[in-house]
């Protein structure tokens, strides 16, 4: 058999393959450059942590355990089994006896905000990165073990906020929010949207800011105010895209009457309702239902229509810092002179406690408050005061304290401090 010849190499052969080559050398070197890989550092759990124990009864004191910077964060983030910190670029878990960390996620960008979500099933810590589309590149991160989940990018506001039930997240900045699912696919955006699916579809108001979100099941309250409304308003939304792919509204209605005063907040909804701060500076709409003026929380139905409203001893502005914690079936929200407590499902105030520094959970059937000397141990149904465990903290408390609970430890964030004190 005759021997084939090798084909002829021409130099214009050479040349152009050596053109391939340095292309995709070059394609591959910016790919890394711009990856977010290029700079992240991931250190994982080695194992899953155990699962944390429900305490019989509050101890009797507290002694300090650890504590950590958390600048991501304005009220601790507490997973199934984990208290997660945000700081600079990096996210811990920690062991929340010893304070120990348990896994760590680090990237070369700022953090706009660090929280947890879906505890009781995918138990995820997400990690909001700041990049020049705002607040931007999300990260979900396995709660117990570092492990990255998933990931997602859109554009976002410069200043971010999370919130979240038992199925979706908010993330609200204040000129345009989405909702995510615990696969981080996006259920609706709102507000300043760029590149709108449907042309056809514009925004019914214009120009909005938004103040504040609450969440539950399949809708979504804000507070907001359009370029040409007269006063705030309230504004109920489904939490995904109706069977037009459009978002659905269920009712948006004024709430005051001007914007002479700070905005309401929205502190807390559920399946019949929804409950609004409202420090009282700006005439409500309609007027004083069910109350008196000043400081109130005023109560909507499902659909955003008055339904009563209760005076409170509180600040004419809403603490910046107050965060509203649910469980056990109330919701404590500090009003900036005392902490009210409402039913969790009728969200109506059943007391408020005057004194006390924040908002706070409950432990073995007890809620615990934070107060100047330490934790208020208070009966839940009707606020008496059972006893006062003092608390040695690592620094005075300055401004909004959160409290809350994992297992038989009390978890506090302070300004920018996260402190866990366990039975002593």
């Amino acid at each position: 058999m005759a021997r084939v010849k090798p084909e002829r190499r021409r130099p214009i052969d050479l040349a152009v393959t050596a053109i391939i080559v340095v292309l995709v050398a070059v394609s591959g070197l910016i790919a890394w450059l711009v990856s977010p890989v290029r700079g992240t550092t991931s250190v994982q759990a080695q194992s899953t942590p155990p699962e944390v124990e429900q305490p019989a009864a509050v101890p009797g004191s507290f002694a300090p355990r650890w504590h950590a910077a958390s600048d991501a964060t304005v009220t601790p983030a507490i997973a199934a089994s984990v208290v997660v910190t945000g700081n600079g670029g990096t996210v811990t878990g920690h062991d929340p006896a010893s304070g120990a960390e348990l896994w760590s996620y680090r990237r070369d960008l700022d953090l706009c905000v660090v929280g947890t979500a879906w505890t009781a099933s995918t138990d995820l810590a997400l990690a909001v990165y700041r990049n020049s589309r705002g607040c931007s590149e999300v990260t979900a991160l396995d709660a117990k073990t570092g492990a990255r989940k998933g990931a997602r990018t859109s554009d976002a506001d410069d200043q971010l906020r999370l919130v979240s039930d038992y199925g979706y997240v908010i993330a609200q900045g204040p000129r345009r929010l989405e909702t995510w699912g615990s696969n981080l696919v996006r259920g609706i955006e709102y507000g300043r949207v760029e590149a709108r699916v449907r042309p056809e579809d514009e925004a019914k108001r214009k120009d909005c800011v938004i103040y504040s979100s609450a969440i539950s099941g399949d809708r979504m309250s804000v507070t907001e105010r359009c370029a040409d409304d007269p006063g705030y308003r309230l504004t109920v939304l489904g939490v995904l895209l109706d069977d037009d792919e459009r978002v659905e509204q269920y009712g948006s209605t004024l709430i005051t009457g001007d914007v002479s005063g700070p905005p309401p907040v929205v502190i807390a909804m559920s399946s019949s309702g929804i409950a609004v701060y409202d420090g009282g500076a700006s005439p409500a709409e309609p007027p004083a239902l069910g109350g008196d003026s000043g400081p109130s929380i005023r109560r909507f139905d499902s659909e955003g229509v008055a339904t009563g409203s209760n005076t409170v001893s509180g600040d004419a502005t809403p603490p910046s810092g107050s965060v509203p914690l649910d469980g056990n079936g109330i919701v404590t929200y500090w009003t900036g002179k005392s902490t009210v407590v409402l039913d969790g499902q009728s969200l109506k105030p059943i007391y408020q406690v005057p004194g006390t520094l924040g908002p706070g959970q409950v432990m073995a059937g007890q809620l615990l408050l934070p107060s100047t000397a330490g934790i208020s141990v208070r009966d839940v149904a009707g606020g008496r005061e059972i006893r006062s465990i003092p608390l040695a903290r690592n620094a005075p408390p300055d401004g909004v304290v959160s409290l809350r609970v994992l297992g038989d430890v009390v978890v506090e964030q302070r300004g920018t401090t996260v402190e866990a004190f366990g039975p002593a």
